[in-house]
């Protein structure tokens, strides 16, 4: 006798278990999450994951262990399709009624995935023309709780952002100064990233055109113009319009998030699912999302 399963329910739940398993089976386990140790023995299996149980203190873990989606409740189907929704730029009120979710949990899920998408740190050089420009935004506090701040006395200071772009297809996008330019931090963290032959190109800003002069010497190239940097505040603002603002202790995620949409290589959900946000440690506890001590890079 065969059993009818009109709804696919069946269907849903095993599609579920081999997205699950699927995404796991291929993620190296190099130490113990818990306590860092290297000796551990296979112990067994969980819905097709494979688990672990640590010599050193005892405890158990699996592949799954502080991924993206640790302890969740809810499907990989339903993540799927709010990273989908992420990257379609949708609102939290839409992403909450389409996938039948909570306001609160799309919140805290869209910052799990910008959190797992900024660890994947920051070019460690500028090769070839680097095209390179800033733009500056006030301070934003939305969502801040408790904060010590007079609107009427005081002012909002100023966040500088540097976008840079090498031959390579990513880009440098980070928060490095407040309030005003600072030279000591751009070589630091700015500069200490461009290689010596390479050759490069500012954009609106005489502190950069100084830098720019300095490192090029006599040497003097025609270059066509990269839009993504001449054009960077113009499209970092209408980029961010899209959230109605962002808080700036949250910019460095949103600005890794950012990068994504200036790339060469298209990229979809299931891709940066793989490879942006299941490798490594990508797992942030619910109420660590809002704690951020230092938002500057």
């Amino acid at each position: 006798m065969i059993q009818e399963d009109i709804k696919l329910k069946k269907l849903k739940t095993h599609v579920n278990y081999i997205l699950r398993k699927d995404f796991y089976d291929n993620r190296v386990v190099k130490c113990c999450p818990i306590c860092g140790g290297s000796h551990y023995i296979k112990n067994g299996l969980y819905k097709g994951i494979q688990r672990y149980k640590c010599r050193e203190c005892n405890k158990t873990f699996s592949k799954a262990t502080d991924s993206l989606w640790s302890y969740s409740k809810k499907n990989p189907e339903i993540w799927l399709e709010f990273i989908e929704l992420m990257l379609e730029k949708k609102s939290l009120r839409f992403c909450a009624k389409k996938l039948k979710i909570s306001l609160v949990t799309a919140f805290f899920w869209r910052h799990k995935v910008l959190y797992a998408l900024s660890l994947d740190g920051t070019q460690n050089s500028l090769e070839g023309i680097v095209y390179i420009t800033k733009t500056i935004l006030k301070e934003n506090f939305k969502g801040c709780r408790n904060i010590e701040f007079d609107f009427t006395t005081q002012r909002r200071r100023n966040i500088w952002i540097v976008g840079a772009k090498g031959d390579e297809d990513s880009m440098f996008v980070k928060p490095v100064f407040r309030e005003a330019w600072d030279w000591k931090t751009y070589y630091e963290k700015v500069y200490s990233k461009v290689e010596k032959k390479a050759y490069m190109v500012p954009y609106g800003d005489r502190y950069l055109e100084i830098a720019a002069k300095e490192h090029n010497k006599k040497q003097f190239l025609e270059v066509k113009d990269d839009d993504r940097v001449k054009y960077f505040t113009l499209n970092l603002e209408n980029w961010l319009k899209v959230f109605r603002g962002v808080a700036t202790k949250y910019l460095q995620r949103y600005l890794s998030f950012f990068v994504l949409y200036n790339l060469d290589k298209e990229l979809d959900y299931v891709q940066i699912m793989l490879s942006n946000l299941l490798n490594g440690d990508r797992f942030i506890k619910t109420n660590k999302v809002r704690r951020i001590e230092n938002y500057m890079y």
